[in-house]
């Protein structure tokens, strides 16, 4: 019942209309009587600061941050987690206690999916993209043991830019290249995991791939991506005639999501149950992201 008890959660970008956030969350929520609601609040990017302010006055427990908001929230918050700062991007905003803090989620999700996976060695890692899921997930698998990553990008000064951070913060040695069919070639033969950062094969462009073979990669690579519609990318429907062990982007959305929740309401959240509300959803039609 919608009372003044009522937890107020949501979801901070532009654009949203095809998020599935809300769904899964709400879903939650009714599944386990949890009286809490979450919204998606879509503004424009000058009424940011606005935004974060209104929703910490009208009582809101926090919210998900997303495209094109993770680092551009940063100046506006009072402080910042472990993960966010050493991420230099937040995806979760948490006001408690009179302070606006933010927290990252995406690595830790994504490093729980690759655990779910039963994925253990990823010494070596290749990244297909340099933007701000990349680099939450680079920086995440180098806290967590990898000893070498290689960064693809079309921009190869974004590339450089990531690789120089995660360098330099961890012992990682990180090389950034431009992404094309030669260093892929290099590159996705030495590869333990590969994964696939940027939005190519996203719903509706389901016959695109950011790569057009897998034949250089190795046997033993785990092949992972982040886009959830399709559940099953062109990529990693390749990655699977290869016979490679796959990870697909709705376990890694999941896993964030359920984080957000342990950070904003303390629950432990249903995640087989988030899981299934979401590919239910994502059957007839969709889209992908945050």
């Amino acid at each position: 019942m919608l009372n003044t008890d009522t937890a107020y959660l949501g979801l901070l970008g532009n654009p949203l209309s095809h998020s599935h956030s809300p769904l899964m969350h709400n879903a939650v929520f009714e599944k386990l009587g949890v009286n809490a609601l979450y919204f998606p609040l879509e503004i424009a990017a000058g009424m940011l600061g606005q935004a974060i302010l209104g929703l910490q006055a009208l009582g809101f427990r926090g919210v998900n941050v997303t495209i094109p908001f993770k680092e551009a929230v940063i100046p506006f918050l009072d402080d910042l987690s472990p993960e966010a700062h050493l991420y230099q991007a937040v995806n979760v905003v948490a006001f408690a206690g009179g302070k606006i803090v933010g927290h990252n989620t995406d690595g830790p999700g994504f490093i729980l999916a690759l655990d779910e996976a039963g994925v253990t060695n990823w010494d070596h890692c290749l990244l297909l993209g340099a933007g701000g899921a990349a680099r939450s997930i680079s920086l995440a698998l180098a806290q967590k043991g990898a000893r070498q990553m290689t960064i693809l990008d079309i921009d190869e000064a974004k590339a450089g830019s990531l690789a120089e951070h995660v360098s330099h913060h961890t012992s990682v040695t990180c090389e950034a290249k431009l992404s094309n069919a030669a260093n892929w070639a290099q590159s996705g033969g030495q590869a333990d995991l590969i994964v696939n950062c940027t939005p190519m094969g996203m719903y509706p462009k389901v016959g695109e791939s950011p790569v057009e073979s897998l034949d250089e990669v190795s046997d033993q690579a785990v092949v992972c991506d982040i886009v959830y519609n399709p559940v099953q990318t062109k990529l990693l429907a390749m990655a699977e005639q290869r016979g490679l062990t796959t990870v697909n982007g709705l376990t890694m959305f999941v896993y964030q999501g359920a984080l957000t929740l342990k950070i904003l309401l303390g629950l432990d959240a249903p995640v087989e149950f988030m899981k299934d509300v979401v590919r239910r959803e994502l059957q007839p039609s969709g889209s992908n992201s945050d």
